[in-house]
């Protein structure tokens, strides 16, 4: 084993307290990904089976489904419930409809990011009964989430995120454009806030558990290849979102990239979620201070504007990345191991493929 490799009974150069011999025998039914591992191959653990994939997809889009119905009925019911007014109004009134009741502008914007929310559930009961793994392994290589580490990434998210909207923002200043220009007003503004502030981090966190956690490593379990998982989970990323602006399909890529890459680095989704969390909350506060904001994604948008938010996800991917190896974070099942910045592989790949491939059936 790599002289870099941390042994399994010892905690990480962080403090990391999951060690697999402290953990508990798993539930019946649950099998583990074999130590050194890396994040994206947690998938393939000795269950695996050439059509497992496939069923995980097939079964995810069965459960996506159902969760967003119920989603949806649970929203609608929630406003008919909550709004006798306008209910009367729609019954007393024969020039409005139903769907009345669903335009307003903060009503369709918070739906637009809690609707997201239902890919938890989707993600998390697929990785069980299909991958019979724990669903903890999609976030991470130990098992779960990493509060420390998720907090760190987040206050460097917010500090380079922060700084490119805040230098967006003078020069538009500078520009002599007005910044409060269709001010919803402040009742408004904080329905944006706390929609920004408690919401989205749980979009963005449901987002990346499946293009980063299920679909990436449901993906690499197949091809055995980093980079053609990334590609492949990109471009379901890209297609997601309604942009018909090659500017904004290059940044989306880019930032799905950027996520992929540091999920497989650092050993976890946890960079990937504070990436997103900062870059959606700090943008809807922005595009909060001009009313609120719509839930249509199209139109263009000058190079000028989609620059600096690729320049943020670079120089946040690098901080990040450089602050993970400090902090000695597991990057594989058991333990450190460097991974490669190209391959994406631990250095220690070929004893650690060895080690992943007995028991799996392929």
């Amino acid at each position: 084993m790599s002289d870099h490799f941390a042994r399994a009974d010892q905690p990480g150069a962080a403090g990391e307290e999951h060690p697999l011999a402290a953990e508990p025998p798993p539930a019946r039914g649950v099998v583990r990904a074999a130590p050194g591992t890396p994040f994206d191959m947690l998938a393939r653990n000795p269950a695996h089976r050439w059509w497992r994939p496939l069923v995980t997809l097939l079964v995810f889009a069965g459960t996506t489904a159902v969760a967003l119905i119920c989603t949806t009925v649970l929203f609608v019911g929630t406003v008919l419930v909550g709004m006798p007014t306008r209910v009367l109004r729609v019954v007393s009134d024969p020039a409005l409809s139903p769907e009345d009741l669903l335009r307003d502008p903060l009503l369709m914007l918070f739906f637009s990011f809690a609707l997201l929310v239902a890919l938890i559930p989707a993600a998390v009961l697929t990785a069980r009964w299909t991958q019979r793994r724990n669903p903890a392994s999609l976030v991470s290589v130990v098992g779960g989430f990493r509060a420390g580490w998720l907090g760190a990434a987040l206050l460097w998210g917010l500090l380079v995120f922060g700084t490119m909207f805040g230098v967006s923002l003078l020069l538009q200043v500078f520009a002599g454009i007005p910044l409060l220009e269709g001010f919803p007003g402040w009742w408004s503004y904080s329905s944006i806030v706390l929609i920004a502030v408690i919401v989205v981090p749980v979009q963005s966190a449901a987002e990346e558990l499946v293009f980063r956690g299920l679909l990436l490593q449901t993906l690499n379990a197949w091809f055995r290849v980093p980079w053609l998982g990334i590609v492949v989970s990109s471009l379901v990323f890209l297609s997601g979102h309604g942009y018909t602006d090659p500017a904004v399909w290059a940044e989306l890529l880019l930032m799905a990239g950027a996520m992929c890459w540091l999920s497989i680095r650092t050993g976890g989704l946890e960079a990937a979620i504070a990436l997103h969390v900062s870059n959606n909350s700090l943008s809807l506060f922005i595009a909060g201070l001009s009313g609120v904001p719509g839930v249509e994604q199209g139109g263009n948008y000058p190079l000028a504007q989609v620059a600096p938010l690729m320049v943020a996800v670079v120089v946040y991917t690098w901080l990040v990345d450089r602050s993970a190896a400090r902090r000695g974070l597991y990057t594989v099942v058991g333990g450190r191991e460097p991974i490669h910045p190209v391959t994406l592989r631990p250095r220690g790949s070929s004893r650690a493929e060895s080690r992943a491939a007995e028991g799996v059936n392929s």
